[in-house]
């Protein structure tokens, strides 16, 4: 059935142009396409959320080794061709306005899976989407450009350290399985992809209090990159942090403000947002 089914999304993908504003690669290259399935190691008869469906390059492979595969895609002239049936479900909506806990509670599915081939333009805000979802994702197999993937897993004081590495890396174990080059994809895009497995740490991640406080301490902390603490505190108006207990938390913490946030690891940001979350 798996050969039926490429012979299928093959011919499917001819006639189609690419979206350059949805940023659309699609995977033409089956070695890529089996190390991928490989390494997300479907189980027969497990459900798995896919996101970018695209022409079904994972999904019918995941589906052909017994995976019920929900896959999400965007785009209404690639649905067609996905086919539901056949241990697939195809859902037309972009991801980014997806309700992914109701998702699983309709469907009576409790922690599952999640892969996909995310549209490089919109990734980062996909990957924070998904990661806000309490407690209902287990493992995150997901490609990323390079760049991001660099970002991902980058260390403090290292120059892709950022807002996107401190909050993956307090929600999840992150590593890059594998490199992808451009020529296995259709158009070539410009950038070198990776192969991002997000192991969530649920119960052993670090206690941040508030998600919400979270983020905007670590996005506040990170606007002016160059700058200190200190200087990206002053800059807070409009923000729904206090400045003052802010202040607070980095006294003590015992952190000085003349540092910058490259410099904080993921455990000082949690640090200070336990504090700053906490009544007053």
């Amino acid at each position: 059935m798996e050969r039926r089914q490429r012979g299928q999304r093959a011919g499917s993908s001819r006639a189609f142009r690419p979206s350059r504003a949805r940023g659309q690669c699609f995977l033409r290259d089956e070695h890529t396409i089996e190390r991928i399935i490989d390494a997300i190691a479907p189980e027969s008869g497990e459900t798995l959320i896919e996101v970018g469906g695209g022409h079904g390059e994972l999904t019918y492979p995941l589906a052909g080794r017994g995976a019920r595969v929900v896959t999400i895609e965007s785009d209404p002239r690639l649905t067609p061709s996905l086919g539901a049936g056949n241990g697939i479900e195809v859902i037309e909506q972009d991801a980014l306005t997806v309700d992914f806990e109701k998702l699983l509670d309709d469907r009576g599915l409790g922690v599952v899976r999640l892969c996909g081939n995310l549209p490089y333009s919109m990734a980062a805000p996909i990957l924070l989407k998904i990661l806000s979802v309490d407690n209902r994702f287990r493992e995150l197999t997901l490609m990323f450009q390079d760049e991001v993937a660099a970002r991902l897993i980058a260390r403090p004081s290292t120059k892709a350290y950022g807002s996107l590495s401190v909050v993956a890396q307090q929600a999840a174990r992150v590593r890059v399985l594998f490199r992808i080059p451009r020529e296995a994809f259709r158009p070539r895009p410009r950038v070198v992809s990776a192969l991002v497995r997000l192991e969530l740490r649920h119960e052993g991640a670090p206690e941040i209090g508030d998600e919400r406080t979270f983020r905007t301490l670590v996005h506040s902390l990170f606007a002016h990159r160059r700058k200190t603490i200190a200087n990206n505190v002053r800059q807070l108006q409009g923000s729904s942090l206090s400045r003052q207990r802010l202040v607070a938390a980095l006294d003590r913490l015992g952190i000085d403000p003349r540092r910058r946030a490259e410099t904080l690891s993921v455990e000082d940001f949690a640090a200070i947002s336990v504090i700053i979350s906490s009544p007053a």
